[in-house]
């Protein structure tokens, strides 16, 4: 990916992968990389003074905390809610009244919430950026970010080919959703859908050249150059008999995954349940561990585009 000075335009608020052209993408991937080297030195004062509010109305770990940790290592401050039974959305408070008040509390806001679309409906009421953090079934364009951010220490995306294979739920998934449309800004990049027909990629988010398979063949494995692999995302399907029949439809085992390219990468957004063999982990294709710690990182790069920093 060329390096690039540019600063994008459509950095105030983080809501979609739609937002962000190839030049914007090489310019957060630049930051990004400052902001490791930023880690590496202790950490910095840029975000001293800003208070980041942490609105997450689903269950996260990494997302949350990678977030506040970002701000913290920026120099900031943060303030959190993460359990909608203690939010006046338990009271039935609409999020525009939410995000009205929090902003005005706060300086920045990183959201998670259960429905799709919302993010943007709360970027129109907030007085302060929003981060979007995963919206329902929608998008976590965040999530994306770290994950073309892993991908770019590991290839050389837009100067050669690149074929990606996303494995697992793809319907209910909002990190494949968002990857796909980042992985689209780029010239040679194949795309290729691996899931059972009942929840394979939208077709919002596929395109006539894209490959889709039903099943996980060896010359997916053989050939891919990354793996994107997802959990069934058992909280988001209406018929649990369905959910059943799908929920161990992939299992990543030592085997599989060494049959990949030695440079290839298997990825993963996390939490994983049984999709990926804990004895994957010692091998060099594995890279879902730092993909999750890659998010401190963009983050930081996205709070302090956000900021204007």
């Amino acid at each position: 990916m060329t390096v690039s000075t540019h600063t994008p335009t459509s950095m105030h608020h983080v809501l979609s992968a739609d937002q962000f052209s190839s030049t914007d993408l090489a310019h957060i991937m630049q930051r990004a990389a400052e902001m490791e080297t930023i880690l590496q030195q202790g950490g910095s004062t840029m975000c001293q003074g800003n208070i980041l509010g942490t609105l997450f109305y689903e269950p996260s770990t990494r997302t949350r905390l990678s977030f506040e940790t970002a701000m913290l290592r920026l120099g900031g401050s943060v303030i959190t809610e993460s359990d909608v039974t203690f939010s006046s959305q338990s009271k039935g408070e609409v999020i525009e009244d939410t995000i009205r008040i929090v902003g005005g509390y706060t300086d920045i806001i990183a959201l998670r919430t259960k429905n799709k679309g919302e993010a943007k409906l709360a970027a129109h009421y907030s007085p302060v950026p929003i981060l979007n953090g995963g919206d329902g079934s929608g998008e976590h364009p965040t999530q994306s970010l770290l994950d073309l951010y892993t991908i770019v220490k590991h290839h050389k995306i837009g100067e050669r080919n690149l074929n990606v294979a996303f494995v697992g739920d793809l319907k209910y998934g909002r990190t494949v959703h968002s990857l796909a449309k980042i992985l689209r800004k780029f010239e040679g990049v194949t795309l290729q859908f691996v899931a059972p027909e009942t929840i394979q990629m939208p077709d919002d988010y596929r395109e006539d050249s894209d490959q889709v398979f039903t099943e996980l063949n060896p010359e997916v494995l053989t050939t891919a150059d990354v793996i994107y692999d997802t959990r069934m995302q058992k909280e988001r399907f209406e018929d649990i008999e369905l959910f059943n029949r799908v929920k161990n439809a992939f299992i990543f085992t030592p085997e599989m995954v060494a049959s990949m390219k030695p440079d290839a990468i298997l990825m993963h957004p996390l939490p994983r349940v049984n999709e990926i063999m804990q004895r994957v982990d010692a091998l060099p294709q594995a890279k879902y561990f730092e993909q999750a710690i890659n998010g401190v990182p963009v983050r930081m790069a996205l709070i302090a585009e956000s900021l204007g920093l």
